[in-house]
């Protein structure tokens, strides 16, 4: 225990004051040893919460002048008092300690810093010793997290509740320019409670103000402790509105279960549709998390949903139901530093009850319900997955084909040491697929006429638009066992030449059984197929590339042009397009995948044949920060079966530039500037009269508070896939930051060729460190997509600490 007493009266007025010096120092040993029990027991906390002080803490003060009265048992010391114990601090011009009253009084510009961060203001502090009870006068708390209290006087009792009277609550901090200015939102309360023992805060009397305007009065409300991160109680309700479900209101209320676990119960009420009901359970264990969600609904006018109807074609939906509901459960486990595992799986009554009531988690259109297994090694990866694909749009005829992969495997490994000086990698792929249900061929809109120009009018079976296209889904079972091995080695010459040779060897082990009726095999005509067959089927591949960069040093200018050129020679693929495709039906082909040994984008499909591949790659390097990056080339189909002319159950690799003997043209060019400009443009061109097929552009700009991009897309007709015109598209988007917490965002989707918004997005958002808003429109409309087109409005809100609200209202909707 120390204790010092700084006088310099005493030192000015001779050996007269010793006495009192020597008196003063040994009225700070009795302060010290009459608070010091209470303080290690009650410790100061926040004004007096329960934070320890280490039992044998010395308490350590600093003053200009200390006098003590025995007589009367006072302790008084005034001038430039600093009080250190423990972790606690107090800063005071006056401190008087009555030791038989057992109280202790701080005036004059008090300030106690507490262990937790809190940092308490007042004109006086009146404390019984132990800090238990007491009176504070013009009194302001700061806590860590930026929230902040205030009153004319406040009372505290039994060492847990502060009661602060005429006070007022707010997470904002005050304007460093204009400190008496209002901050942006406040609560002013008559009374305010705080119950620190089961951290609630309650108001009585309660104003909300914005900019020191009233907005809201509440006579009662409470919420959680600033210092609680979770507390049971009911949490802020949002609004939903849609033209089938009519106007909601969203009450939820949170269950702070255990350190590990809570639950959100929520009820929805819509003015269509009636009562929703929703609850969901989170678990948090060492090595991971697991959640358990359900959502119902008895729908009270489910005529609401209407039809799914397109021209011709009439699809029932399950909307109509009456009783609907949702079971969803998501996971994900760290098994060990390389293993994991999870699931995300959807069940729910019917294909779009999620995302017609917006349920939180599983909401999206289109979902993947799964269950994995992926594992990491330093030079392997090996991901096992159970699949269900959901498709939660009001055409059921996209939801219904939807297929299960039980499972789907991945394995690769490179090896770390080389092999004959060269890299090896290994691929393996195992994948079973399942579909219930197939399209009854081309099943779709039928809008104008078909391709041979006959009239649409549904009496040929297979209506469909020629705007829009989808192939034909087979039902059955298909299964696949893929492995590939793969070897490359690149050496480079004196003169700068790199050749890379490359090996790669295939093998397959299939079963198929599906079929499918009304299938178009060949853009004109239909017909039913079946494929019931097993077997095998094996691919080589020897390959070389060389690369010869040229280094061109001009000034400040750096260029290095690379002519590339690639052999690929291996057989025929083996059954080409008999068997099943399944996940190689995407094929672009540009300037990024020119060099791939196979184009195809799985493993259904096989690239054979022999195959040239060349082009020449351009990068410059100018002065204060321009560099253009450019490649031009094409592919030259040399012998054998040319794989992208082979008729497929998909129609794959039609009017893809690849289908004939010598490709298409494919070139890329980027730009990019030291002041926020990057320009980018991809294109392919008709290999004999230059006509542009396909053609991609992008620009972006970032300068000061501005960040814009434009893209446009330009593909050429393709009739084959129900496409008889030109399809042109550009989006562009852009955000300006008005000020560092305001921004404005819109974004914007235009069809040339049908003069038509696909979409539109405008909104304004403000954050600082209190408060959020953001305001957005956003209006989807797209003739190429068999979703719901939509118009609404959705508002966010946050009051930091304090509250969350969302509204969403539909405008309207069309099917």
């Amino acid at each position: 225990m120390t204790a010092r007493g700084n006088s310099r009266d005493a030192r000015t007025r001779g050996r007269s004051r010793a006495k009192s010096a020597l008196l003063a120092g040994a009225a700070l040993s009795v302060l010290a040893l009459a608070t010091t029990p209470a303080l290690a027991q009650a410790g100061l906390g926040e004004l007096g919460a329960n934070v320890s002080v280490p039992e044998g803490t010395q308490l350590f003060l600093a003053a200009d002048t200390v006098t003590y009265d025995s007589e009367r048992g006072v302790v008084t010391a005034t001038g430039g008092i600093q009080i250190d114990y423990g972790a606690y601090k107090l800063v005071s011009r006056n401190i008087v300690y009555d030791q038989k009253a057992r109280r202790l009084v701080a005036s004059g510009d008090v300030e106690l810093i507490e262990p937790t961060g809190n940092r308490i203001y007042a004109d006086s502090i009146d404390l019984t010793d132990d800090f238990a009870n007491g009176f504070v006068r013009a009194l302001r708390i700061e806590t860590p997290d930026n929230t902040r209290f205030a009153a004319g006087q406040a009372v505290r009792q039994d060492a847990e509740v502060t009661t602060f009277e005429q006070g007022v609550y707010t997470a904002c901090e005050a304007c460093e320019k204009n400190p008496e200015r209002p901050p942006l939102w406040q609560v002013k309360a008559r009374r305010i409670v705080w119950d620190q023992k089961n951290k609630v805060i309650r108001y009585y009397g309660a104003r909300f103000e914005f900019f020191g305007k009233p907005l809201a009065y509440l006579p009662y409300f409470a919420s959680p402790d600033p210092t609680v991160k979770r507390q049971s109680g009911l949490l802020a309700p949002s609004f939903k509105s849609s033209s089938d479900t009519g106007f909601g209101v969203r009450i939820p209320y949170y269950f702070a279960i255990d350190d590990t676990s809570d639950a959100t119960v929520a009820g929805t009420y819509f003015s269509k549709q009636g009562f929703l009901g929703e609850v969901e359970y989170r678990k948090a264990t060492e090595n991971g998390y697991f959640t358990l969600q359900t959502a119902g609904i008895a729908q009270r006018d489910p005529d609401a949903f209407g039809d799914f109807r397109s021209d011709n074609v009439t699809t029932t939906l399950d909307p109509s139901d009456t009783d609907r509901g949702m079971i969803g459960t998501t996971g994900r486990f760290a098994i060990n530093e390389r293993w994991t595992f999870g699931w995300d799986v959807l069940a729910q009554s019917d294909t779009n009850f999620s995302n017609v009531y917006d349920i939180e988690n599983f909401s999206q259109i289109y979902h993947t319900s799964e269950i994995y297994l992926t594992g990491l090694g330093e030079q392997s990866f090996f991901d096992l997955r159970a699949q269900k694909f959901d498709a939660q749009t009001e055409n059921t005829l996209i939801s219904d084909v939807q297929p299960y992969a039980l499972p789907t495997l991945d394995y690769q490994r490179i090896e770390e040491n080389s092999v004959l000086g060269g890299q090896l990698q290994f691929d393996a792929n195992m994948t079973h697929l399942r579909r219930d249900d197939t399209s009854a061929g081309y099943l779709l809109i039928c809008q104008s006429q078909f391709l041979d120009n006959s009239v649409c009018d549904g009496s040929r079976g297979f209506p469909f638009r020629t705007d829009y296209f989808r192939r034909a889904t087979l039902e059955g079972d298909y299964s696949r066992a893929s492995v590939d091995a793969k070897w490359k080695r690149t050496f480079t010459t004196e003169a700068g030449l790199q050749l890379t040779p490359s090996a790669s060897a295939r093998g397959d082990l299939y079963r198929a059984d599906m079929s499918a009726t009304g299938y178009q095999f060949d853009g004109t005509r239909f017909g039913d197929t079946d494929v019931n067959e097993a077997g095998g089927r094996a691919m080589a591949t020897a390959g070389l590339e060389a690369r010869y960069p040229f280094l061109i040093e001009n000034g400040s200018a750096t260029h290095i042009v690379t002519p590339i050129a690639q052999l690929l020679v291996r057989p025929d693929e083996m059954d080409a397009g008999r068997l099943p495709n399944e996940d190689a039906q995407s094929l672009v082909f540009n300037a990024s995948n020119l060099f791939d040994e196979d184009k195809f984008s799985g493993y259904d499909r096989i690239e054979g044949g022999t195959r040239a591949n060349v082009g020449v790659q351009y990068a410059g390097i100018f002065g204060a920060g321009y560099a253009i990056d450019a490649l031009i080339g094409q592919s030259f189909h040399l012998a054998g079966e040319n794989p992208y002319a082979q008729v497929d159950l998909a129609l794959v690799g039609f009017d893809s530039g690849l289908e004939t003997d010598r490709s298409d043209y494919v070139s890329a060019v980027a730009l990019s500037t030291p002041f926020g400009l990057n320009l980018g443009a991809q294109g392919r061109f008709d290999e004999e009269s230059l006509a542009l097929n396909r053609a991609d552009l992008m620009a972006g700009v970032s300068y000061k508070k501005v960040d814009t991009s434009v893209t446009y897309s330009q593909i050429a007709a393709q009739p084959i896939y129900g496409f008889a015109e030109d399809r042109n598209q550009v989006t562009a988007s852009a955000t300006v930051r008005v000020t560092d917490q305001i921004r404005t965002f819109g974004s914007l989707s235009y069809d040339i060729q049908n003069s038509a918004i696909i979409d539109r997005t405008l909104g304004i958002g403000y954050a600082d460190e209190c408060f959020s808003l953001i305001a957005q429109y956003q209006q989807t409309e797209d003739r190429y997509n068999l979703d719901t087109s939509e118009t609404k409005v959705l508002f966010k809100l946050s009051l930091r600490t304090l509250a969350d609200a969302e509204f969403g209202y539909g405008l309207g909707s069309s099917n």
